[in-house]
């Protein structure tokens, strides 16, 4: 069985191996974790969660001939996308994490790269993207379409047929109503409640959600 690399040694990190561990508990075939590898990591060798740390990025980038599969564990949008595209020019293998107590509606489908977290929620006919991350407890309605490389965050509710660009990053308890179409690269703040469309780039908060001067990041 290939060896599986988490990329990200943060909480999101830890976060994704835990889920990977339930899955294993729960009987899933899982492959054998070598590691993680994370550039903001402190050099020497370390254990984290009872894995080895392994490097820096490079690390699995000098060794992708090796026949390593890989998940991004980070909460940063953007920095999800950098590294995958690094890592998709040398033809690497993506694994997903679905946590065992998810609940998957018939008819939706899953990116490769994903993560979906304990007590997710997915209702039927949607579509998750590559290296989106839906994070503890949120819910997800529908017939949406939830952009590559988004982070939704724990306890956010995206309601029916909602549409994400790519990049979109929703912070803790935020709410989408039906129908919205959310532009690439949008930022929604904690608590918000969304009512209208937004467009690329936009960074809101509030109830009702508005722009903010800001960016609005997921911290990793």
């Amino acid at each position: 069985m290939s060896q599986l690399v988490l990329i990200g040694a943060g909480g999101h990190g830890r976060g994704t191996l835990e889920i990977l561990k339930a899955r294993r508990r729960a009987g899933y075939e899982v492959p054998e974790i070598a590691g993680f590898v994370d550039d903001s990591a402190d050099d020497g060798d370390r254990s984290i969660g009872g894995v080895p740390l392994l490097g820096k990025v490079e690390w699995l980038l000098r060794r992708v001939d090796d026949g390593y599969q890989a998940i991004i564990a980070l909460a940063s949008s953007a920095a999800k996308k950098k590294i995958a595209q690094r890592l998709d020019q040398r033809g690497i293998a993506w694994q997903t994490a679905v946590h065992p107590s998810a609940i998957i509606g018939e008819g939706t489908s899953i990116g490769a790269g994903a993560i979906i977290g304990a007590g997710v929620v997915i209702a039927y006919d949607t579509v998750i993207g590559c290296h989106t991350t839906i994070n503890l407890n949120a819910t997800v309605g529908h017939d949406c379409r939830i952009g590559d490389y988004s982070t939704v965050a724990p306890g956010v509710n995206i309601t029916g047929n909602v549409s994400l660009g790519e990049c979109v990053e929703i912070q803790t308890n935020a709410t989408l109503v039906p129908g919205l179409v959310i532009g690439r690269e949008v930022g929604i703040g904690p608590g918000s409640v969304v009512l209208r469309d937004l467009a690329e780039g936009q960074q809101v908060f509030g109830n009702p959600a508005r722009p903010v001067p800001t960016p609005t990041k997921v911290t990793r």
